[in-house]
């Protein structure tokens, strides 16, 4: 009797055993360049800080629970808008058993979990190292192009200054806090798109060329791009170019600003900077300004929303755009940090496009 019931057990076992290694060599094969992406780089950053006699900078765990704490978030937050959006404009008979069984059915897959494995376990490796690589940048390569990109600044518009072509018009503390509010944003909006993607199911090459950009943006631009043109940044000018502190003026009305509203800018600029001088090694640590990262990261997400629907390329423009605003306005950034990020990230794109189109690029899912 026993004999019997293993042998009828085992057809049953025996498939759910190979659909799940199948799964698994499916969801490897997708994600192979994008897993040896992130392990080169990790790699990377090893052998620099041993180079650099840095090793107390590297680190490819600071972001270990980040994105663990971040999609949790998000979990929670697409059940309970789930949970709405059947009850007030579905309206089944069944709302409850229609929920669960939707959720089953069409979330809760095992395609879309195996989907999203690689990305949720590299990505805070790549965060980790990409972090780690940012502190270091000063010990590479020191501080030496700020002088020259404000100059540059002043002659792309016009022998100004672009913060105060948009003083006129935002120079305002209440407009002030507002654009740190969306500067600040980005953050969230950032995880929010990597939660979107990392288990989206409706559009295998765009997910894949979305993911791959970010990794080489990440590392062309934010990594080797900063590196050769190591600076700091306007809110930091004074610290890093001897002689005249032409961003004064934009440093003390920030602080005046601050005296009425949040201007939450300020402060995060003091902790880096406490961070820099003090060697510290954190998950927000790091100073570089060419190129803006931000606005990288910002126009690669306006990419994404038009490829995947009008709104969200409309509504992801628009944040671009107070990106840009941001970087200038609170002092991060000089101007062309923004306009070469957005230059240098398009071919990227393209280019990964340009890739997965080929005939032999694995990107089913």
């Amino acid at each position: 009797m026993k004999k019997l019931l293993s042998v009828m057990k085992r057809p049953a076992i025996q498939p759910w055993k190979n659909s799940l290694k199948a799964e698994l060599i499916r969801t490897l094969r997708v994600h192979a360049l994008f897993m040896a992406l992130v392990l080169s780089y990790a790699g990377a950053l090893l052998v620099a800080a041993r180079i650099y006699h840095a090793a107390d900078k590297a680190s490819l765990s600071l972001y270990s629970m980040t994105l663990f704490q971040m999609t949790g978030l998000f979990i929670l937050v697409f059940i309970v808008v789930r949970a709405i959006h059947v009850m007030l404009f579905l309206r089944p008979e069944r709302p409850l058993r229609y929920y669960v069984d939707n959720m089953r059915a069409k979330y809760l897959t095992r395609e879309r979990f195996f989907n999203g494995l690689p990305v949720f376990l590299f990505m805070p490796v790549f965060m980790s190292a990409f972090t780690s690589f940012k502190t270091m940048i000063p010990i590479i390569n020191p501080f030496s192009w700020d002088a020259t990109f404000a100059r540059w600044d002043a002659v792309v518009h016009g022998g100004t200054q672009p913060w105060q072509l948009l003083h006129p018009v935002i120079g305002h503390p209440l407009l002030t806090t507002a654009i740190n509010f969306f500067y600040n944003l980005w953050f969230f909006v950032m995880f929010m798109i990597l939660f979107w993607q990392t288990f989206s199911l409706r559009d295998a090459r765009l997910r894949m060329q979305f993911f791959l950009t970010f990794i080489l943006s990440w590392v062309l631009l934010g990594t080797v791009g900063a590196i050769v043109f190591s600076s700091a940044g306007p809110c930091f000018y004074d610290r890093v170019v001897a002689g005249e502190d032409i961003f004064q003026p934009l440093v003390a009305y920030l602080s005046a600003a601050q005296q009425s509203v949040p201007v939450w800018a300020l402060n995060a600029q003091e902790m880096l900077w406490d961070a820099y001088a003090n060697s510290k090694v954190g998950r927000v640590n790091g100073i570089s300004a060419m190129p803006s990262m931000h606005m990288s990261m910002a126009f690669l997400f306006a990419l994404v929303g038009w490829r995947t629907h009008r709104a969200p390329g409309v509504a992801l423009t628009v944040f671009a755009v107070l990106i840009m605003i941001g970087c200038v306005h609170l002092g991060w950034h000089y101007a062309i940090d923004g306009y070469a990020a957005i230059v240098c990230t398009w071919p990227i794109w393209w280019a990964v496009g340009r890739l997965l189109s080929r005939p032999d690029a694995h990107t089913d899912v």
